[in-house]
């Protein structure tokens, strides 16, 4: 009964009812998307055995230049043996990933190497299998791996007769000893359930009983005993990381400052997430607000429209419970359906979601739709249909009704008044102006960073990277280089070849310490090591003067510094050319250029103090070249069948076109850009919307009044100036308390340090002032159209 009143009802009712469903759906797909990541980041508890005792445990080091987490592993086992908080410590590091050559495709798969500890201390169980137990202890070399839960799925069809399997990682096997569970999460490392797990020490060139060296991936997990404070007590884990710095890495104490601190997991698991989620939030429940107002302007014309059938209803014995129970009924079934397409919709957007946020916000691999956004869900659709319900009984008044039934005229009964049509006309101008200052400064802050240049020439510039791990001999690998250079260069598609110790755009920064006159500390620098002509084929310019044959035979090579490292020693750049600097406090080497900055759109982090050397490949695990593309479109099957041709143990890490790689690192900015414009263009079109109907149903009802003051004489002209008038007054009101409160809550956030907000006050005066002739267009139009009809007209109604 109640589905073919419905039907009926749309069939009269179309536009009313796809405006309404469709606007819902937008708007609320955007709020429940945005708040899915909100419980996933604030209350998706983890799945972890009483997680609130569990702490991440990270070194610190600090230095001129340097301030931020570096782990050292001998450290963190001295901590372990000597402190009083906590009995046990569980590691786990991300060094590289490996080919999964058991498999056709030979796909790049993530490793993560976990100490034997790290599962049992987390209390969580596998999936398949058994976890790392004494048997994989540190030095007990046993090769044994857990594969990631999709690793699982994926590489091996879920095969549930894995365990015992071999699988071989580069040219290593392993056994499969468990599958871990789907919901795995680690503070700070993304989609680990594609990853595979081994010991900590199986890793051919880290060794956690000897690493001097402090990684910024190397982390620790330990569960705080009864009592225990990790803020009161930080000062004793500052103490006990200098105790071991001075047994492990005294040579480093000279220059840096070296400490340790505890995090609680779940906020190690948020990091900056939190703010951007809940800004995130703030801007899809503005672009909400707007939306009701809308919807809410048109259920009052509606309303209002039906004020006569609901006063025969009246008439004929109807309570007003009834009236309500009925309307509820009916508001309920149009906003569930579009709460339900909205969730079907947040659902497709998460895959979306997954590939914008990655790297900025943990666990994104088990976003989901959870019972709390169902909840929400349920919450929104029970408030807005109460909202409409009340909306629609608000004319629902025995005296209303009876005006209504003795009323016969067109332009007598019940209308919207002329306060609240101005109120929401305000309230949608005020959200709108707020939303687009909000959502202008984010496009153009993130365009400004996504699209500055990197100042390198990466016009058919391919980046290759070579792994030598699976040969064991130094030499071997040398002649192996060699011949590599040599064949490629000699490729129709190659139009030149360069070479160097590490891409131009590395996955992650390799620092050494470099010191200057007098042994002094200067700052953590990239060191790179390339060929010759490297940074010419880059067009970096340099002042100076460049390598040269033979340089890389010398002991005190010369060096060549980026321009960012010349500010940072302060002195003119011409000054620079002679000076010495040291990577070891030992062999001391002089400068003889200063290079151009590269530069990293959408990762400042990523730009770092450089120092180039001329040194040659000397069997590193991995090497890099720097190729000119004469033929795009061959170059990468010729060097790939190449590589394999020359030795089968050879594996590409990473062979990619430069500029892709740069633009890997802006898609972030780029995607924030975007969402920023959609908001602000929703927003927009909401408000013009909104505006636009109100001032025509505004317009309708009173083309009577227009008329008879036409009857009296009034002209046209004057007409259209007093409407306007009257319009852009709740206009302009709103748009002048919009900027006070805009200048306020900036002013507030800059002055309590909660965010810092560096306003573009020309940007916001062309907002506020498109606002306005966009709203004074809206009102002219319908205003001019109904004075073109003659509304003498339409006095011959009555």
């Amino acid at each position: 009964m109640l589905i073919r009143q419905l039907l009926n009802n749309f069939s009269r009712a179309k536009q009313y009812y796809l405006t309404t469903v469709l606007t819902l759906t937008l708007t609320l797909s955007m709020v429940l998307s945005v708040f899915s990541l909100v419980d996933l980041v604030f209350f998706a508890p983890l799945p972890y055995s009483d997680s609130t005792k569990l702490y991440l445990l990270e070194g610190r080091i600090k230095a001129e230049g340097f301030d931020g987490v570096a782990t050292n592993p001998q450290i963190i086992t001295y901590i372990e043996s000597h402190n009083d908080l906590f009995d046990e410590v569980a590691t786990y590091h991300k060094w590289s990933d490996y080919k999964l050559n058991d498999q056709l495709s030979r796909p790049d798969i993530e490793v993560i190497l976990a100490s034997s500890n790290l599962f049992s201390l987390l209390g969580i169980e596998p999936e398949l299998g058994r976890f790392f137990n004494q048997n994989e202890a540190t030095g007990s070399q046993q090769a044994s791996a857990i594969l990631g839960y999709r690793t699982w799925l994926e590489q091996y069809n879920g095969d549930e007769n894995i365990i015992g399997r071999k699988i071989q990682l580069n040219q290593r096997r392993f056994t499969v000893i468990g599958v871990a569970p789907e919901n795995l999460v680690l503070p700070q490392y993304s989609n680990i359930n594609d990853a595979i797990w081994l010991p900590i020490d199986m890793d051919d060139t880290f060794n956690p009983k000897t690493s001097t060296a402090f990684m910024g991936n190397y982390k620790a997990v330990v569960r705080l005993k009864a009592g225990k404070d990790a803020i009161h007590d930080a000062e004793i884990l500052n103490q006990l990381a200098l105790e071991g710095a001075k047994l492990y890495t005294p040579s480093v104490l000279k220059d840096l400052t070296v400490g340790a601190g505890l995090t609680k997991f779940k906020t190690a698991l948020q990091g900056d997430s939190g703010r951007i989620v809940l800004m995130l939030l703030m801007g899809a429940i503005l672009l909400m607000i707007i939306a009701l107002i809308n919807l809410s302007s048109m259920q009052i014309a509606r309303a209002i429209s039906k004020v006569k059938t609901l006063a025969i209803c009246f008439a004929f014995g109807a309570s007003t419970k009834k009236l309500a129970i009925d309307a509820f009924k009916h508001n309920i079934f149009v906003i569930g359906l579009a709460i339900v397409l909205a969730l079907l919709l947040t659902q497709a957007s998460f895959i979306v979601i997954e590939i914008l946020a990655s790297g900025s916000i943990q666990r994104l691999d088990t976003l989901g739709i959870s019972i709390n956004t169902l909840l929400v869900s349920l919450t929104l659709t029970l408030s807005i249909a109460g909202l409409y319900t009340y909306i629609e009984l608000s004319v629902v008044k025995e005296n209303n009704l009876t005006d209504s039934l003795h009323s016969s005229g067109k332009g007598i009964g019940k209308q919207v008044s002329e306060g609240l049509s101005h109120t929401l006309i305000g309230l949608q101008v005020m959200f709108s102006f707020i939303v687009l200052i909000a959502a202008s400064h984010v496009v153009l802050l993130t365009l400004s960073e996504a699209l500055r240049s990197n100042g390198l020439n990466t016009d058919n510039k391919w980046s290759l990277t070579v792994n030598y791990a699976n040969i064991n001999n130094t030499a071997e690998r040398i002649n192996i280089n060699k011949t590599l250079f040599e064949k490629m260069s000699n490729l129709g598609s190659v139009a030149d070849l360069e070479s160097a110790s590490e891409p131009r755009l590395p996955e992650s920064l390799n620092v050494n310490q470099l010191y200057g006159d007098g042994n002094h500390y200067i700052a953590q620098v990239r060191m790179t090591h390339i060929s010759l002509d490297y940074l010419k084929q880059l067009d970096l310019p340099i002042f100076g003067t460049m390598f040269k044959a033979g340089d890389s035979e010398l002991t005190n090579y010369p060096v060549i510094i980026d321009q960012r490292l010349a500010d940072l020693i302060n002195l003119n750049t011409p000054d620079i050319i002679g000076n010495k600097v040291s990577l070891d406090g030992k062999v001391f080497h002089p400068i003889i250029g200063v290079v151009a900055n590269t530069y990293v759109p959408g990762s400042k982090a990523d730009e770092a103090y450089e120092v180039f050397t001329p040194q040659q490949y000397a069997g590193w695990r991995q090497h890099s070249f720097l190729i000119t593309a004469e033929k795009n479109q061959e170059i990468e099957e010729q060097v790939r069948l190449l590589i394999s041709q020359i030795n089968k143990r050879l594996d590409i890490e990473q062979f990619t076109k430069l500029e892709q790689q740069f633009d890997e690192k802006r898609q972030l900015h780029l995607a924030a850009a975007g969402v920023a414009i959609v908001l602000a263009s929703l927003s927009l079109l909401m408000v013009c919307i909104g505006i636009n109907g109100i001032v025509n149903y505004m317009v309708q009802v009173r083309r009577y009044s227009l008329g008879v003051k036409l009857a009296m004489g009034a002209s046209n002209q004057r007409l259209l100036k007093d409407s306007l008038i009257e319009l852009m007054q709740p206009v302009l009101m709103s748009l002048i308390f919009s900027f006070a409160l805009s200048y306020f809550l900036i002013s507030y956030f800059n002055s309590e340090s909660l965010l810092k907000i560096v306003p573009i006050w020309s940007m916001i005066a062309s907002i506020w002032l498109g606002i306005f002739i966009l709203s004074f267009l809206l009102s002219f139009l319908p205003v001019r159209h109904i004075l073109r009809k003659d509304p003498i007209k339409a006095l011959r109604n009555e």
